[in-house]
């Protein structure tokens, strides 16, 4: 057999699935098939990070890629909010969070937009003004209030809905639905482990939190 035959694509196959599998070991075929297919980057098309080139390699150049899309994200729905009455990106997510939730308290409120105190209680007291939301007595708790979105609100919201969603199309939509829905699993899996730990992280500093992942 010549040296410079090429592997068989089967073998490469069994190769790519045994790497997949010790990543994703409650992967299905159909998850694989995804990732295959979003790993075969095409031709010519190259990341603006190279993570060879960035400090502590692909953990950085995925976390820096995720600032930028962050950005990118901000800068289409800057291009959007100007046709719609949306001042800020925060005010359309609280309302968004009320409409699709309902009505919660102040905290729980907060909470959803993963905001600090006082950031949060400002885009509250905001939305309040303008009568987007209003106050309501909390019926689990006699002694707390809960926030729920009032007609003027509700008008507003489906109003900026349609416009604020192609901001989500404008940024992932040149993507397959097979690249989408793997980027999804991967990135929900952290999403979902900061979520859990993230009341606990709120009160602690830097340096506990990274003690604290490195026993996880």
């Amino acid at each position: 057999m010549p040296e410079n035959r090429k592997p068989h694509p089967l073998v490469e196959l069994v190769k790519s699935w045994e790497v997949y599998d010790q990543q994703h070991p409650d992967g299905s075929v159909e998850d694989f098939c995804a990732y295959l297919l979003a790993s075969r980057r095409p031709l010519g098309v190259q990341p603006d990070i190279d993570p060879e080139s960035v400090p502590m390699g692909v953990t950085n150049a995925l976390a820096v890629t995720i600032i930028r899309l962050h950005k990118f994200s901000q800068f289409y729905s800057r291009k959007v909010m100007q046709e719609l009455p949306v001042d800020n990106t925060e005010d359309f997510f609280y309302m968004m969070h009320l409409h699709f939730e309902g009505a919660m308290r102040k905290s729980e409120l907060i909470a959803r937009n993963i905001s600090e105190f006082t950031s949060g209680t400002n885009v509250i007291n905001r939305l309040l003004k303008h009568g987007l939301i209003e106050e309501q007595d909390d019926l689990s708790d006699a002694r707390s209030k809960q926030v729920r979105t009032t007609a003027k609100g509700q008008e507003w919201i489906q109003h900026c809905l349609p416009g604020m969603i192609n901001v989500f199309g404008m940024l992932l939509g040149h993507l397959s639905e097979e690249e989408q829905q793997l980027a999804y699993q991967i990135l929900s899996k952290a999403d979902a482990f900061h979520t859990q730990h993230y009341p606990e992280f709120r009160q602690q500093k830097a340096s506990d939190i990274r003690q604290r992942l490195g026993k996880d």
